[in-house]
């Protein structure tokens, strides 16, 4: 009975694809209208597919959600296996299935008693839900596979590029503790640093993002508390909105920049510390290494 459900549905899809001409409103099996304002040529969405799509949600004549005001562009959204889909498809998910990529489409979703109780009060009467949806790209299983090898390769070169680091960390901790670190130089706040390579980049200033690779360490004994080589790769840090000696830190260097910043407690985690590896008034050492 299932399969014969699923392959109802698929159905009603294919037959909804072929009527869905541009501009011409369509039913969905759903219940909900579908205008495709563009209906272009290629193969349409199907379950199973990862999708890169852009959507205005829109309650009477208010913007509710928008992947473009609210997530800063498209978003990927896998589409389930159609074995996994019960009950009724969502309207979007409905719509994007008639649509091929580059496809723009406007979907009417009827409100029924129990989804308008989920409505707020101020928004009125609501009958219906307006989706104004973009199909980006399909991204196909294949795809995607050699996506997540190239992230796993990536990943992998990035934990090895880490362990070269902490060498250089302990080595470079070890000679600061001895009097030995070349280079070494303070700041009137008490930061000390050593510039390993200044950069040939635009000068660092608060405001900035900047992708940054990290490896922090505490300065008696060494323990590394955290790094972004372990992660994968660089963090997107916002300049000015971390903890001073780092803010400071990396306002000495120019894009592309490399530093070894040695961070008294009171421009790093102070009195308050920061978790079991950071207790109060731990002093803590940083490779930075600032992304173009």
């Amino acid at each position: 009975m299932r399969n014969l459900l699923i392959l109802s549905v698929l159905t009603l899809f294919t037959f909804a694809q072929v009527a869905c001409q541009k501009g011409k409103e369509v039913t969905t099996a759903g219940g909900n209208r579908v205008i495709n304002h563009t209906n272009l040529e290629g193969p349409k969405a199907s379950f199973g597919n990862t999708v890169l799509i852009s959507v205005d949600t829109w309650v009477n004549d208010s913007l509710v959600q928008s992947t473009t005001r609210d997530a800063g562009g498209p978003r990927e959204v896998p589409l389930p296996d159609s074995s996994m889909m019960k009950g009724k498809v969502p309207a979007v998910f409905e719509a994007i299935l008639m649509m091929a990529k580059g496809d723009s489409a406007t979907v009417i979703q009827p409100l029924d008693s129990i989804m308008k109780k989920g409505i707020p009060k101020n928004f009125g009467e609501v009958k219906e839900i307006r989706y104004e949806v973009k199909l980006v790209d399909i991204i196909t299983p294949d795809v995607l596979e050699k996506r997540n090898a190239e992230k796993l390769q990536k990943a992998e070169g990035a934990k090895a590029e880490g362990m070269l680091v902490a060498e250089k960390v302990k080595t470079m901790l070890a000679d600061y503790k001895a009097k030995k670190l070349d280079n070494l130089k303070k700041t009137d706040s008490g930061l000390e640093y050593v510039i390993i390579e200044q950069g040939s980049g635009p000068a660092i200033k608060d405001g900035d993002n900047i992708p940054t690779n990290y490896y922090g360490a505490r300065k008696s004994d060494g323990f590394m508390f955290d790094n972004s080589y372990d992660r994968g790769g660089p963090a997107p840090f916002n300049v000015g909105g971390l903890i001073p000696g780092f803010n400071e830190g990396m306002k000495l260097l120019n894009r592309g920049g490399k530093a070894l910043l040695i961070i008294p407690s009171k421009l790093g985690y102070g009195e308050q510390g920061a978790g079991g590896d950071i207790p109060p008034n731990t002093d803590l050492v940083f490779y930075i290494e600032m992304g173009m």
